[in-house]
């Protein structure tokens, strides 16, 4: 081979890269490979709290409704029973040793004063209950008062009792108890009144929920 060939091959080979060594480096990271995967945006909490206020509204409702309630009721009969006690129990065996009663009651309302009909020759027991030609309100009840039918005196009232608005009360001898029933609210009320609360207590939880997750 000729001199010229020789220093062109050495020149070619010199020309050639030399390899680049093996590393054990690992590759460099990109930004996509460090940042966490974005979550796909939900609702922002403040506006599902809107929900709070129909919630409320049918909360406030319910419960409106459920202690909007007038005190009383309606009175339909009317109870005669003997007084709770010792007095009430002696006047009672006493009576019962020389005779019963002939009983009758006076009622007086805000319309004016009623008298029942007699029962005559009756023991107390349980009680005697006269029913009424109508139906009062409880506020209408002021005084009852308790008379014995006598055939040849004239009748001797044995018991004054006031009410004014009670559904009971307690005279020197005897117990007076109004029958009949007390004002309710609405059956629908309670019902619209747990709806209400658990809804409202649902939104609560649910924005309490997106604020610690």
């Amino acid at each position: 081979m000729s001199e010229a060939n020789k220093s062109a091959t050495n020149r070619s080979i010199a020309a050639e890269p030399a390899p680049a060594p093996a590393s054990n480096a690992p590759a460099s990271r990109t930004l996509a490979h460090v940042m966490p995967p974005r979550r796909t945006p939900r609702a922002r909490p403040y506006l599902r709290l809107l929900w709070i206020i129909p919630a409320a509204a049918i909360l406030a409702v319910g419960l409106w409704k459920y202690l909007d309630v007038e005190p009383g009721g309606t009175v339909d009969a009317v109870k005669l029973v003997t007084k709770p006690g010792p007095v009430g129990q002696a006047s009672e065996a006493l009576r019962l040793v020389t005779g019963t009663y002939d009983l009758y009651l006076k009622m007086k309302t805000t319309d004016g004063e009623l008298k029942t009909d007699t029962y005559n020759d009756r023991a107390i027991g349980n009680g005697l209950i006269w029913p009424l030609s109508r139906q009062y309100k409880l506020q209408e009840v002021k005084e009852v008062d308790v008379w014995e039918a006598r055939s040849i005196r004239s009748d001797k009232n044995l018991d004054h009792i006031n009410l004014a608005g009670q559904w009971w009360a307690e005279g020197q001898m005897f117990k007076i108890e109004l029958q009949g029933k007390a004002n309710e609210p609405p059956k629908w009320a309670l019902p619209v009144l747990a709806v209400g609360a658990t809804l409202t207590a649902l939104v609560v939880l649910r924005f309490v929920w997106d604020q610690v997750v």
